[in-house]
């Protein structure tokens, strides 16, 4: 809290300064809700999307909310999307684990995103079978479609439903409104280690329909594999043996094509997404270690005006998620396929009774898990050549036919008895057929004295479920035990093993006290305060016996992974809480825009069983120190940014970006070195129709070793993987006519 007060209290001395020494005709004012931090000249935000159903004002929203534009995002230097978050949001941060790329909030980073929410334009696209968002755009490096990204810092279950746990991510595609007949956009980009990046952009607007099409495909090779940290120490377990550092992985090589159209035809309005993503899991130790995704996502919705005072929003949508598993080599190593089918209507009430607006919905989802993939696949298998490929689908099954169907009611009431204080209320019901129901409140108050200062205090709520395989079962061979066969763990008579309980959903407890001032038109200083308590920890668990001294047996219908054990989901015992702080200092003047900020997080208190499990290495999220004091898990607690984008003369921009990042705890408890990353762009406008853009990454040459989770079967055999980029750089030219 210190560090950030006293970076705060710094700034704002030196940007009030310049602030009264400047042209202040010229200064427009710059409107945030009170934690929406990052805006720049260029194009302000007025509205989000995503954290209430009633109000889409920036400066009321009910929940901690970042907005980052596309202008930023132009001269960020960020490769993927998740790296755009990691540089711009503030309690954000991804976190490397064996076989993925995990989206972390405010200190806790899981060992999958499925408690992660990830929107395109308002529409769910988290698988429910495992993995949550889509890999082909969390981590894709195709983003000239995004208009902005609206991040909810915190649980968002109250307007989302499940999986909207630690962090909600909606991506708000480009539209025609900006056409007033028609565009054309073609953009190219090439850089270093073979990186290629061609997209189409067509923009339509007459005669009452609006429609944008983006159509692009990326490649990128990516860097090698540094032989450090993780990379030099964990074995692998393929057939090559050696160490993973010798399989021939690389950082962020991967093969995108994305195309997206978004039409509005009067009141009915059309989404369609289909992305396809192939990359390296570049930290796996097994043969699968290369993932393929196709997203193809339908959204249908139509807007009724019932009346000046009541206005109706339906929706329908389908959704087809196939997945692929490789080997470096090009050996098939299985996939899966889900499909999710859904529909939502809400009703939105505004002005029934003076100064109140009132929002009720239900919707309704259908997710069939187990299906084959388009190659007519489903299974999983870890080494080449250890399996039959022609019985493959029968003995090493990835996921059983399961539907799983999820009803939610939700409403939201938002009243403002006078023009300096407004009340919120909002509540969501959600039940499944396996974990029963659950309530997600939320509760709070934003007072306004004056225009230039406000204060929101509030309450809410988010929960995640265990994922689809929990209950379908799967994994077949490679030991996974599903909730059916949870009480006859004991009838088995393996040594150490006893019944598991049944899994309550994770639940987050949240509290804000969130504080906005404008210190000057061109001047301000947001901050929140948050406490959360954490409970039912959903985590892996483990039975492995040496098979020298005990053959594994079949447990009900699930049987032995071929590494001689099962894992399994479970609810770890007790709770924790945390304190943190997000301070942002914005100074906003015609010619460059400054954000600086600062996301400090510490674990506050913990029950004597989460402590044990941090001390012995066992925790989801906790790790312990020397001192056993308890500390998060491979996320920095302390991580400051600062952005500068400046427009100094006509046609010219450069954009300037850095980022600290404090030591870290591996899962063992040893400690890693922080590191400082910067990254610059710069374009030139030649005219309204032509523009070269040139970004450049980690120009520090920062190669401390990345913060890692930990690993199915313990800790962490090192401190960090060699995850980052080393120095690098591309060009992008567009045209527009």
């Amino acid at each position: 809290m210190k560090i950030t007060l006293s970076i705060a209290f710094f700034c704002v001395i030196i940007l009030k300064s310049y602030a009264q020494h400047s042209d202040t005709s010229k200064v427009k004012l710059f409107t945030a809700s009170p934690d929406e931090l990052l805006k720049i000249p260029v194009k302000e935000v007025q509205e989000v999307s995503i954290a209430s159903n009633v109000v889409k004002d920036i400066s009321k929203q009910p929940a901690s909310v970042t907005v980052i534009t596309k202008e930023q995002i132009r001269l960020s230097g960020a490769r993927t999307l998740s790296e755009a978050l990691t540089l711009f949001a503030p309690g954000y941060f991804a976190i490397e684990d064996q076989d993925d790329l995990i989206a972390g909030f405010r200190g806790l980073a899981p060992d999958n995103n499925s408690k992660v929410l990830m929107l395109i334009n308002g529409q769910n696209l988290n698988t429910e079978f495992f993995w949550g968002p889509p890999d082909a755009v969390l981590n894709s490096s195709n983003l000239e479609y995004i208009e902005r990204i609206e991040v909810i810092r915190g649980p968002g279950s109250v307007t989302l439903g499940q999986g909207a746990l630690l962090g909600v991510i909606n991506i708000v595609t480009k539209d025609a409104k900006d056409a007033e007949n028609g565009a054309f956009e073609v953009s190219t980009s090439a850089g270093l280690n073979d990186f290629y990046n061609g997209s189409i952009g067509v923009k339509i607007n007459t005669k009452g329909i609006r429609s944008y099409t983006y159509i692009s495909g990326l490649s990128y090779h990516g860097q090698a594999l540094r032989n450090e940290g993780w990379a030099a120490q964990q074995g692998n377990q393929g057939f090559a043996g050696g160490k993973v550092a010798d399989m021939g992985h690389r950082l962020r090589r991967s093969q995108n094509t994305t195309i997206i159209n978004t039409t509005q035809i009067n009141d009915l309005v059309i989404n369609l997404l289909k992305a396809g993503q192939r990359r390296d899991l570049y930290n796996f130790y097994r043969d699968r270690e290369v993932i393929r995704q196709d997203l193809l996502s339908l959204t249908l919705g139509y807007n009724f005006k019932i009346s000046e005072k009541v206005s109706n929003v339906s929706s329908v949508s389908f959704i087809n998620d196939d997945y692929g598993l490789y080997s470096l080599t090009g050996t098939t190593m299985g996939g899966t396929a889900e499909q999710r089918y859904g529909a939502k209507s809400v009703f939105n009430l505004d002005g029934l009774w003076k100064n109140n607006k009132t929002a009720i919905g239900i919707e309704y989802r259908i997710f069939s898990m187990g299906l084959p993939n388009r190659a007519g696949n489903n299974y999983i298998a870890n080494v080449v050549g250890s399996f039959d490929p022609a019985t493959a689908n029968q003995d090493l099954t990835m996921s059983y036919r399961e539907n799983i169907t999820l009803l939610s009611i939700f409403g939201e009431n938002y009243f403002s008895p006078t023009e300096k204080l407004d009340l919120f209320a909002a509540f969501r019901y959600d039940q499944h057929p396996f974990w029963g129901q659950n309530i997600s409140p939320r509760l709070g108050v934003i007072f306004s004295p004056n225009k230039n200062f406000s204060v929101r205090a509030s309450y809410q709520a988010g929960f995640r479920g265990a994922v689809g395989l929990h209950y379908s079962g799967g994994y077949r061979r490679d030991g996974f035990l599903r909730a059916e066969n949870y009480t006859l763990v004991d009838a088995a008579g393996i040594p150490n093993a006893r019944n598991i309980d049944l899994i309550a959903p994770e639940r987050i407890n949240n509290i804000e006290l969130a504080f906005r001032w404008n210190i000057l038109s061109s001047l301000t200083l947001n901050t929140v305060v948050f406490y959360n308590i954490v409970q039912n920890v959903i985590d892996v668990g483990v039975f492995y016996q040496n098979p020298d001294d005990f053959n594994m047996v079949n447990i009900g219908s699930d049987i032995p992974g071929d590494w001689n054990g099962y894992w399994f989901f479970k609810n770890t015992p007790g709770t924790f809480s945390q304190i943190g702080n997000e301070t942002v200092l914005n100074f906003n003047h015609e010619k460059v825009s400054i954000t600086l900020s600062n996301a400090l997080v510490k674990v506050m208190e913990a029950t004597e069983e989460q402590k044990d499990l941090a001390i012995n290495a066992n925790s989801m999220y906790l790790a312990a120190d020397e001192n056993k004091k308890l500390r998060y898990k491979a996320f920095p607690e302390n991580v400051t940014r600062l952005s500068i984008i400046a427009k100094p003369v006509s046609k010219f921009y450069a954009g300037v970006h850095s980022m600290y990042y404090s030591k870290w705890y591996s899962p063992a408890g040893t400690v890693a070195q922080g590191g400082f990353i910067l990254n610059a762009g710069v374009g030139y406008d030649f005219s309204e129709k032509f523009s070269l853009d040139l970004q450049a990454k980690n120009l520090t040459n920062n190669t401390n070793l990345y913060p890692m989770n930990s690993n199915a079967g313990g800790p962490d055999v090192s401190p960090g993987t060699p995850a980052w980029e080393t120095t690098t750089f591309w060009a992008t030219l567009r045209l527009k006519w």
